[in-house]
């Protein structure tokens, strides 16, 4: 009787240490899955951080008809697509998402860029400063309203009054 004792007490030491060596390894896969969503996580934050841009002139050109915005990248990021941003134009509390121009004709309700370089990289570099140029879909009255939204999320706003003739 004594050895059936033995033989089941070794069975179930065995299931035990299979049993803790199934947690022990789920455990482990999870912390590292947790560490490295958290890693990438701490990496976006900190780009967005070290993201900024900043909307130095707007106008509006009489003779293309329509408005133009200087913005520069003063972050410490590049920003990359340049295409990818949204664009947002119209009167404060009334702005519309613009697409951006894809056929290279710039249509009502559209935007592209002009990158000042005179290289279409389409990567916007540190300190570098980038036309963008918006054709309105519609007449609006000023004060005009822009937010630019980079891929990251971080973006850039301006109101501005600048006439159409």
């Amino acid at each position: 009787m004594g050895s059936t004792s033995v033989i089941v007490e070794g069975i179930l030491l065995i299931a035990a240490v299979v049993a803790a060596s199934v947690f022990a390894t789920t455990f482990l896969t999870r912390i590292g899955e947790i560490k490295d969503s958290f890693a990438y996580s701490m990496k976006a934050n900190v780009a967005k951080v070290k993201t900024k841009v900043v909307i130095t002139y707007t106008t509006y050109n009489d003779s293309a008809n329509y408005f133009v915005i200087y913005v520069k990248n003063v972050g410490q990021y590049t920003v990359s697509p340049i295409s990818e941003m949204d664009i947002y134009f119209g009167t404060l509390g009334k702005a519309s998402l613009y697409n951006y121009d894809k056929d290279g004709i710039l249509s009502p309700g559209e935007w592209d860029y002009v990158e000042i370089s005179g290289k279409k990289t389409g990567v916007w570099e540190l300190g570098e400063t980038i036309e963008i140029r918006v054709l309105n879909a519609s007449t609006i009255n000023p004060p005009y309203y822009v937010k630019i939204v980079l891929p990251c999320g971080v973006s850039a706003e301006e109101i501005f009054s600048k006439v159409p003739r």
